[in-house]
């Protein structure tokens, strides 16, 4: 009873802060008294609770570090040209009857080549949506569009904050879980795709579009050779290099880039990592400023907080009781409903994607068999359900960012369907099963892992 009202006045401190307009760190400080108030009052010491805390803490200390290596690199990236470049390349390929399939794949590349929703929609969406106003699109589509774009990357992107931080919740392998997820979500990207380009037919329009070349060759050089950083996170990527080796030669790449090709001083390259990139232009600030570390300080300081949860829910047994209901609900469907309604739930409550990822795992670390499964199953549900809730800080940071309708919501078809999809899935599994052995499985991404009941075969 007490830990249901310690978790239900912990929902109420979370949404009173999004309806008051409290930044969520403050929210997430103030849980963390309460949790630790619950701690003394089930006997354990300061001492013991401030050990548990810190025990949190070093489960997240490896995401921390590739967290200022990301936002180094994201700075690096935009004063290099790279990011203009794309955009640039991008608008060009814009046609009214296709404005909105190429919006979502435009939009879809970006995300995976900088690994952010945010990044994404400030740059590619950004330019989208500005071209989709001058061609007469619908607002709530073209923004459906964008959402769905922008989480393919921040989901499957080897730059993502979000995959990174869920491989080092489940202690997997982050390459094995990009491939596994390029393949799970297949389908949905497809599905998706057609969709799009359905009612992107249905609604096109005759207007031109504006000249982002030469808006963007009045602030870069636009040589192709701002793509070397680019290319070297794919390539590196498939070749398997450790993540943070990868990232780093990519921002040695960019940042030689910058000084020889763009003209930057060697003298502002502290400035730049740190405090992101600023454009002197106006015209195109809105597109190409952000990055540094200090972009990632109030993700960091969320992890940071959020992490602490998980060492005081498992001293204390705080979540034992709602686990054990979660592991229940899995048994009696399948392993991955039960992780889909707890995100649906921890994503309404929580109203943010770090948030919601971090007290999935907490929640559901018994549904699965083995940590791959369960990592497949979040990227399917936590990592992408913000993006369907109006008032999570992905949504609103999105549309602030392009100026789209929160309807767009409602036309974010690609986070809608990779759930469905799985749902579906992981029901078939349940019938059959064998089918984790067969190849359409192998095809979409699974294997024995997937099927707790093979797993425990084996244990």
């Amino acid at each position: 009873m007490v830990e249901t009202g310690v978790l239900l006045s912990f929902a109420v401190l979370l949404l009173t802060g999004i309806v008051i307009g409290a930044p969520l760190v403050a929210s997430l400080l103030l849980g963390l008294v309460l949790f630790l108030g619950y701690g003394l009052w089930r006997k354990h010491s300061p001492q013991e609770l401030l050990g548990m805390s810190l025990q949190g803490l070093k489960t997240v200390q490896h995401v921390l570090i590739l967290f200022a290596i990301i936002g180094m690199l994201t700075a690096t990236w935009r004063a290099a040209g790279t990011i203009a470049f794309i955009t640039s390349w991008s608008a060009s390929l814009m046609r009214p009857a296709t404005l909105t399939v190429a919006t979502f794949f435009i939009c879809s590349a970006m995300s995976f080549l900088c690994g952010s929703s945010f990044g994404a929609a400030a740059t590619a969406g950004v330019a989208c949506f500005t071209i989709g106003k001058a061609l007469g699109a619908e607002p709530a589509l073209l923004g459906g569009a964008i959402l769905s774009g922008v989480f393919f990357g921040d989901r499957c992107s080897p730059m993502s904050s979000s995959a990174a931080l869920i491989a080092n919740l489940t202690h997997t392998d982050i390459a094995e879980n990009i491939g596994r997820m390029m393949r799970s979500a297949s389908i949905p990207f497809v599905a998706s795709a057609l969709v799009f380009t359905l009612v992107g037919l249905s609604s096109a329009s005759h207007a031109a579009a504006p000249d982002f070349h030469t808006m963007f060759s009045n602030a870069f050089v636009l040589n192709p050779i701002v793509l070397i950083p680019i290319v070297l996170v794919l390539g590196l990527a498939l070749m398997h290099v450790e993540v943070k080796k990868n990232m780093m030669l990519s921002l040695l790449s960019a940042l030689v880039i910058c000084v020889t090709l763009q003209g930057n001083s060697i003298l502002d390259i502290p400035r730049l990592l740190v405090f992101g990139y600023v454009c002197k232009d106006p015209e195109i600030a809105s597109m190409v400023n952000g990055g540094g570390i200090i972009s990632m300080f109030e993700l960091t300081c969320i992890v940071s907080i959020a992490s602490t949860y998980s060492g005081i829910f498992n001293g204390t047994g705080l979540l034992k009781n709602l686990r054990d209901a979660i592991k229940n609900v899995s048994v009696r469907t399948t392993p991955f409903i039960g992780v889909l309604l707890t995100s649906i739930l921890t994503a309404i409550i929580a109203c943010d994607q770090v948030v919601c990822i971090m007290l999935t795992s907490q929640l559901c670390d018994t549904c699965e068999g083995t940590g791959t499964a369960l990592a497949l199953d979040m990227e399917n549900s936590s990592a992408i359900m913000p993006a369907l809730v109006p008032w999570s800080t992905s949504v609103i940071g999105i549309l602030a960012f392009t100026g789209a309708p929160i309807t767009s919501v409602l036309f974010a078809f690609y986070p809608m369907f990779i759930p469905l999809w799985t749902v579906v899935l992981s029901v078939y599994e349940r019938k059959h099963p064998n089918f984790v052995e067969t190849k359409p499985a192998r095809f979409m991404g699974l294997n024995r892992n997937d099927d707790i009941r093979l797993v425990n075969e084996l244990s």
